[in-house]
C-alpha cells in the first residue's frame, strides 16, 4: 500500500513537472506554428525548377490587438529547396511572403522583410534564409480572430543584377498562427491616460517669472505672457509719427527764420543796386 502511494505520488509529481515545463516553454513565444508546404520554385540563372517541402513558422503577437493596429510578424524558414551553382558569400537578399487571412478578416497581404547579407552556399547545399520580421496592419473592419496561412514566397538576390526566386504552394497549406482581436479599449494607466483620469493632474511645466527690468514692455511680453499679442506695426508707426510730428514743428520754425532772412537780404541787395545806378546817373 505504501509503495502504491509512493508510486502515485511520483507519477503525480512527474506529471506536474511535465505540465509546468510545458507552460514555461509556451509562455515566452508568441502565437506561433510550423507548417510544411509543398512548393514549386522557379530558380534564376537558367536553373531548372525544383519541387519539395518548405517549412514555415509564423509568430504573431501574444496578446490581443485592436482592429487598425500594426503588429510584427516573425517569419522563420527552414532550408529552402533552392540551390546556387556557385558559392556567393555576403550576398544582399530581400525576402517576402504572402499571407492569407481568414476568420475575422479575409484577403492576402505581402509581408516584406528587410535586406540582409547572406552567405549562399554552392550546390548541393541548400540555402537558408535568416529569420526576419515584417509589419502587418490589422484591417479596421476585422470582426474576430484572424488566421494567417503562409503562401507564395519571393526572394530577390543582388548578384549578377537582381535574381528572383519564386516559390509557390502546389497543395493546400495549414494555418500557421492566429492573431487575436479584441474590441475593448486597452487599460489606461497613470502614464497613458489623459490628465484627470486617475484623479491626478498631469504635471505642468512652470516658467519662473522674469525679474523686473527697464526693457520695453513688448520685449518682456513673451516671457511673462506668451498669449498676449506683441505691439503691431501700426502701434509702432503711431509712436514714430508722434516723434516725427514734434521734429516737424521745430523744422518749420527754422525754415521760417531762414526765409525771413533771405527776404531781408534780397531787399538790402535791391536797395544797394538802386543806389549804385542813381550814383552813376549823377
Amino acid at each position: 500500500m505504501a509503495r502504491r502511494i509512493a508510486r502515485a505520488g511520483f507519477a503525480l509529481g512527474l506529471s506536474s513537472a511535465t505540465l509546468a515545463a510545458s507552460v514555461v516553454g509556451l509562455a515566452p513565444p508568441a502565437s506561433a506554428g510550423t507548417v510544411g508546404m509543398q512548393v514549386n520554385c522557379q530558380l534564376p540563372l537558367d536553373q531548372p525548377s525544383a519541387t519539395g517541402e518548405q517549412l514555415v513558422t509564423l509568430e504573431g503577437p501574444a496578446e490581443a490587438v485592436r482592429p487598425g493596429a500594426k503588429v510584427k510578424i516573425r517569419v522563420t524558414l527552414g532550408p529552402t529547396i533552392a540551390t546556387s551553382p556557385i558559392p556567393l558569400p555576403g550576398t544582399p537578399l530581400t525576402p517576402s511572403i504572402d499571407l492569407t487571412m481568414t476568420g475575422g478578416a479575409t484577403g492576402t497581404v505581402r509581408l516584406l522583410g528587410p535586406q540582409m547579407l547572406v552567405d549562399i552556399p554552392g550546390h548541393p547545399n541548400q540555402i537558408v534564409v535568416p529569420p526576419y520580421e515584417g509589419e502587418l496592419t490589422i484591417p479596421i473592419e476585422a470582426g474576430g480572430d484572424i488566421s494567417l496561412t503562409p503562401g507564395k514566397m519571393v526572394t530577390n538576390t543582388s548578384v549578377f543584377g537582381v535574381q528572383t526566386t519564386t516559390c509557390t504552394p502546389i497543395a493546400p497549406v495549414e494555418v500557421s498562427t492566429v492573431v487575436k482581436i479584441t474590441a475593448q479599449d486597452p487599460p489606461v494607466g497613470p502614464a497613458q491616460g489623459p490628465a484627470g483620469s486617475t484623479g491626478q493632474e498631469a504635471p505642468q511645466s512652470i516658467v519662473p517669472a522674469a525679474p523686473p527690468s527697464d526693457l520695453p514692455a513688448f520685449g518682456t511680453a513673451t516671457a511673462t505672457a506668451p498669449d498676449e499679442p506683441e505691439p503691431s506695426s501700426a502701434t509702432i508707426k503711431a509712436e514714430g509719427s508722434s516723434a516725427s510730428s514734434d521734429d516737424g514743428m521745430s523744422g518749420a520754425a527754422v525754415f521760417g527764420i531762414a526765409a525771413g532772412a533771405l527776404v531781408l537780404l534780397m531787399a538790402v541787395v535791391t536797395m544797394l543796386m538802386s543806389w549804385r545806378r542813381h550814383t552813376e546817373d549823377d
